[in-house]
């Protein structure tokens, strides 16, 4: 009977093995996303919204590169909260700022801060939101609003990519973490408006949709928010995967692991079917590479070609982090992270709140 139940699991475990060689083979082929360039004489009016609160690490530099933009017909304005201490940062940087002051009762701080500048900025063709702790490049705007020269294009993304400042083992983490919002956006069916660097047009902010943004249940975040109202204007989302602002992290096992459940728990928040889609995927991982270890070590060395899946996780991660990076850091947060994700759906599918910046927001 042992020897049977043993026969039907490493049958599962096959099973699941060629399913997420199924699923590797269709990412490499399925990639999108590519960079577009700017159509000659399309500049649109675009207003650059950064909310700032505390510091963030390189915040001055990141203020100086977000003011020194090749698109020149855009204004740049920081938003922050009244006697904040990022006013010094801001004003040293020669960034023009204004107090966040808008009404709204259930959002975040910074869906406020949004809110106040679209409500007091007027006349712009595109609204870009960039976070206070994401480094552009001098080219960054003007590619990220190349794609509305495309009339059926409402919203488009740039995604970060977390850049270690120390050699912390969960700095490398929270990069690696990161790449499965990449491999999402890759995909038109899966690609989100991300709330760290992203545009959309100005026109979708009607009266109606902006006491959505300020006063829905989903309010707490503003990707949320705008993802909903482009999509339901039937636009398309554009996304460029050659070029990616960076965020410099320093992390702990306590710092990292707050803001992974505090991401998960956002993601959940939107889109409750991704706890079963995700755990389905994750788990498999686990099942798959664990079986690949015990059996390669007890049974037989072809259990070891199981490993497959994670050694192609490994290279797309290598191939993502280019030659900054340390292989040992990637190799191991390539293996554990299945496990990780697993417990961060979890643990944030029963998480009713959520902490950001100090204040305590509700999700349920």
């Amino acid at each position: 009977m042992l020897q049977l139940l043993l026969q039907i699991y490493v049958a599962f475990a096959l099973l699941l093995f060629t399913g997420l060689l199924a699923l590797d083979a269709r990412g490499l082929l399925k990639r999108e996303g590519q960079g577009r360039e700017s159509r000659a004489g399309y500049a649109p009016r675009v207003l650059v919204m950064m909310p700032c609160k505390g510091s963030d690490i390189g915040l001055y530099r990141n203020l100086r590169a977000a003011g020194r933009q090749s698109y020149r017909n855009y204004r740049l304005v920081a938003v922050l909260d009244k006697g904040d201490s990022a006013h010094g940062v801001v004003a040293r940087a020669g960034v023009s700022h204004i107090d966040s002051d808008a009404e709204c009762r259930r959002c975040s701080g910074k869906v406020r801060a949004l809110a106040t500048a679209m409500e007091r900025f007027r006349g712009y063709d595109i609204y870009v939101v960039l976070d206070s702790d994401e480094l552009v490049a001098r080219g960054w705007l003007e590619r990220l609003v190349a794609p509305f020269a495309d009339r059926s294009v409402g919203a488009s993304v740039m995604f970060p990519v977390f850049k270690p400042v120390d050699g912390s083992f969960w700095s490398h983490t929270k990069r690696v973490w990161g790449f499965v919002g990449q491999s999402l956006m890759e995909s038109g069916i899966t690609r989100f408006v991300d709330g760290g660097s992203f545009a959309f047009r100005a026109s979708l902010m009607d009266r109606k949709a902006l006491e959505f943004f300020k006063d829905s249940r989903y309010s707490v975040s503003d990707d949320i928010c705008i993802n909903t109202i482009v999509r339901r204007s039937g636009l398309a989302i554009a996304y460029d995967n050659a070029h990616h602002p960076t965020t410099q992290v320093r992390e702990t096992f306590a710092t990292f692991w707050e803001w992974a459940n505090r991401q998960t728990a956002l993601a959940l928040f939107a889109y409750r079917r991704m706890l079963y889609y995700g755990l389905a995927y994750y788990l498999s991982e686990a099942v798959v590479f664990a079986t690949g270890v015990v059996g390669a070590a007890l049974v037989s060395p072809l259990f070891a070609l199981m490993l497959a899946h994670v050694a192609i996780s490994f290279a797309n991660n290598e191939r993502r982090i280019g030659r900054d990076g340390s292989p040992a850091a990637t190799a191991a947060a390539t293996v554990l992270l299945p496990f990780i994700y697993s417990v961060n759906l979890v643990v944030a599918s029963r998480m009713g709140y959520i902490t950001w910046r100090g204040t305590r927001y509700r999700l349920y």
